[in-house]
């Protein structure tokens, strides 16, 4: 399928978290460099898979493209970072290369304010918004029924997100935004309760195919870590709905901003009465999804967008799409608290045939520092199961299965998801 990417060179922005992006090059038959002017810090994985290393600043974008023409890069990709996707449709641009996205549709989707604005001009629903000013005026305070959610504009990563239940809170939280904006300016909208979505698209040559629906249960008991995901679970109850309700204004919505090519994904809360979207993203997102789709309908987004930058073909047939599956799917995220780390065991999950794939994005010697962001997250493990009944006991016993202590020994995991959650 990907007869014509093999023998390449893809250049890959930054290397700590980009083994699954590396495995997938190879797969292809696709020779992988990274780049990364921090990389001798790096004991990750994905240094010691990468063909090539080169230890310079990727955000010089002059100095990075001339290096790609002298060593015959062919593409440029980037695996989850805002920032990083920007620099790498920077350097495609600057070689002549095909890039999925260009910078303004990136510009415009991972900016919150902007996509707001999309969303009402094509009619999907949103919460209601308090914050018209940089940042809330006393007269928009005094309008805010409560509970809200603050958070920047512009910064992904579930940074300088809070949610507010009282003035004092409230004014905490647009301190703490703020810290987190590059413009200096955030969101504050309603908290709507519910049970949050995440919905994936794959496009090729402007085709939109809807290749998943999760839904996503956040952590509830992990002190000072609310923002964080312990477990994405796919088909969501609410997919028929989303289908129905949501579906068409979204395409529509990919359209108006010329998408053509690469993946999109949304975050959405569903409930009985509606479905609200309150975030996109126009790149890869970080629950490596990709994986566990392509063992069960047989297409590989990351690889197609690797295709697309090599060649300027997504490469593959959409129509095996199926957002369905047959089976429940399950991404379990254990995640670990402040300090370095020790040890990591997770030998035992070997023994699981019902384990689609692991990711670890801890190895000893790593440092955490910070609680309440996608920094601490320690695996990624998905799994699946034909009820939701056998999918906990699944889970329960791959969580017996994972230790991860610092150097004293001491346990750095957090409470284990409560599968009661999995049933409403």
């Amino acid at each position: 399928m990907y007869e014509n990417c093999k023998g390449k060179k893809l250049l890959i922005i930054g290397v700590e978290e980009n083994e699954t992006l590396i495995r997938a090059a190879h797969d292809m038959g696709v020779y992988a460099i990274c780049v990364d002017r921090d990389a001798d810090k790096f004991q990750c994985e994905a240094k010691k898979l990468a063909d090539e290393i080169w230890q310079m600043d990727y955000s010089d974008i002059p100095a990075v493209a001339e290096k790609c023409k002298q060593n015959g890069v062919s593409g440029v990709m980037a695996g989850y970072s805002e920032f990083k996707v920007l620099h790498a449709a920077q350097i495609s641009e600057a070689l002549g290369l095909p890039f999925y996205a260009t910078t303004e549709q990136i510009d415009i989707t991972r900016n919150k304010r902007t996509f707001k604005d999309l969303c009402i001009q094509y009619d999907v629903s949103i919460p209601k918004d308090y914050c018209f000013a940089k940042p809330l005026t006393e007269e928009e305070k005094n309008a805010v029924n409560y509970p809200v959610i603050v958070k920047p504009t512009d910064y992904a990563g579930s940074k300088g997100i809070t949610v507010c239940h009282n003035r004092d809170q409230l004014n905490a939280a647009i301190q703490h935004a703020l810290e987190f904006s590059r413009s200096k300016t955030i969101i504050c909208e309603d908290f709507v309760e519910g049970t949050e979505l995440m919905v994936i698209y794959t496009l090729k040559d402007g085709e939109i195919s809807l290749s998943s629906v999760g839904e996503k249960h956040h952590a509830m008991d992990h002190e000072g870590c609310g923002g964080l995901c312990d477990a994405v679970v796919m088909p969501s109850r609410y997919l028929k709905k989303y289908q129905e309700e949501v579906d068409g204004n979204i395409r529509r919505l990919l359209q108006g901003i010329g998408a053509k090519n690469g993946m999109a994904f949304f975050q959405l809360i569903a409930n009985d009465e509606r479905i609200t979207c309150f975030e996109m993203g126009y790149r890869l997102n970080g629950n490596n999804d990709c994986r566990i789709i392509e063992r069960y309908n047989g297409i590989n987004y990351m690889k197609m967008m690797i295709s697309y930058s090599l060649t300027g073909n997504m490469g593959d047939d959409l129509k095996k799409d199926d957002p369905s599956f047959g089976a429940y799917l399950c991404t379990l995220c254990p995640h670990v608290k402040v300090g370095t780390v020790g040890r990591v065991e997770y030998s035992a999950l070997s023994a699981y045939e019902w384990i689609d794939d692991i990711y670890s994005y801890i190895y000893p010697g790593k440092v955490i520092f910070d609680m309440n962001t996608s920094q601490c997250r320690g695996l990624l493990i998905k799994m699946q199961a034909k009820t939701l009944e056998e999918l906990a006991e699944r889970i329960k016993a791959v969580q017996k299965g994972v230790t991860v202590t610092n150097a004293e020994g001491e346990n750095m995991l957090f409470k284990p998801f409560d599968t009661k959650r999995l049933f409403g």
